[in-house]
């Protein structure tokens, strides 16, 4: 079993469920996108598909791989989007009762452009996540209360939910035990001044921060992710950095803990920060050291993008075999690798 991080607030009990508060929208997939039309011009691709998407979306299929209770709270439109969403989270048998219908609203509409080595562009509609706000969320309060933690997610794509909105609310979910969680995504209107000073600001509120390597730096207007880290140190409980193929890095103060990624071919990387996300906050449940969390975390993320067409979400024993299987620069022995999460095979 792996000690408990003695830096860490308290671990959350590992049947309760977690919120995921934020962008839940569809997603249409169009691949593999050599290169975009000029106007009036017509290209041909391979594939196109639609999936329950949005950062709350992705975070709830992993979870739902990991076998996570995730209760998702969000807009989505009257229309026929916002009936594949709801047909998806049945399927999924998830609580949908978080999930508020707009009548006479879009759901939020991401056009996904995803390019060969798996990189993508993205063109999103707002929709309904216009009217998404801390009222809706306090609606659903006494299911959002017995949960471990609350996820607040996709701030800067929601103009009523960003993040001097949260301010007040993640503070009164601190003051009742809650572990509050951050990713507010990337910042469409271009991360301006307002964008930096009202994140800054939330920040010492937050227990968790997972942004990726590109949007701290934009944020914190530097050059290098280490740089960047030092501009946010102290701010958050913890500053978990996504740095793709890179790895990942996590910084509590003026520590830092950085591990490589995992060596695989991406075909799609659509998600795969949500997905690390997931399998973090997983990991951070079982009170292993940030080292461990973030190889699982690299692990899920690179199974994920590694996969062509429909995706499956793997389980933790899932994980565990590919972390084996593979190896990484840096890592210990697959035999050791073994050794050290055998608490995860047998949880």
């Amino acid at each position: 079993m792996h000690a408990s991080d003695p830096t860490t607030s308290a671990t959350p009990e590992r049947s309760a469920p977690i919120a995921l508060v934020g962008n839940l929208n569809v997603d249409q997939w169009v691949q593999t996108v050599e290169r975009f039309p000029a106007w009036d011009e017509e290209i041909v691709v391979d594939s196109s598909q639609i999936a329950l998407a949005g950062t709350a979306g992705y975070l709830l299929l992993a979870c739902r791989g990991l076998g996570l209770d995730g209760f998702v709270v969000s807009t989505i439109g009257d229309d026929p989007f916002g009936a594949f969403l709801e047909g998806e989270l049945a399927r999924l048998g998830a609580d949908a009762s978080g999930v508020e219908v707009l009548p006479d609203e879009q759901t939020c509409l991401g056009i996904i452009f995803v390019g060969p080595g798996g990189e993508r562009s993205i063109l999103t509609t707002l929709g309904a996540h216009a009217h998404m706000s801390v009222a809706v969320a306090q609606r659903h309060d006494e299911r959002i209360s017995i949960c471990a933690e609350v996820f607040l997610c996709g701030a800067y794509v929601m103009p009523q939910f960003g993040p001097a909105d949260l301010l007040t609310y993640a503070q009164s979910l601190r003051a009742r035990g809650q572990l509050v969680a951050f990713d507010p995504s990337w910042d469409p209107g271009g991360w301006g001044e307002q964008t930096q000073r009202e994140t800054l600001a939330l920040l010492p509120t937050v227990d968790v921060y997972l942004p990726n390597d590109t949007e701290l730096m934009h944020l914190t207007g530097t050059s290098t992710w280490e740089a960047a880290l030092v501009a946010v140190s102290g701010l958050a409980g913890e500053t978990v950095l996504k740095r793709g193929p890179d790895g990942a890095v996590y910084a509590r103060g003026a520590e830092r803990i950085a591990v490589p990624g995992f060596p695989v071919d991406a075909v799609n990387t659509v998600g795969a920060g949500d997905v690390f996300d997931a399998a973090y906050l997983y990991a951070r449940r079982k009170e292993w050291p940030p080292e461990d969390r973030l190889r699982f975390a690299c692990a899920l993320a690179a199974m994920i993008v590694s996969q062509p067409g429909t995706r499956v979400y793997p389980d933790a024993v899932a994980v565990e075999r590919f972390m084996r299987s593979h190896s990484t620069p840096g890592l210990d022995e697959p035999q050791a690798q073994e050794g050290a999460h055998a608490d995860l095979l047998h949880a």
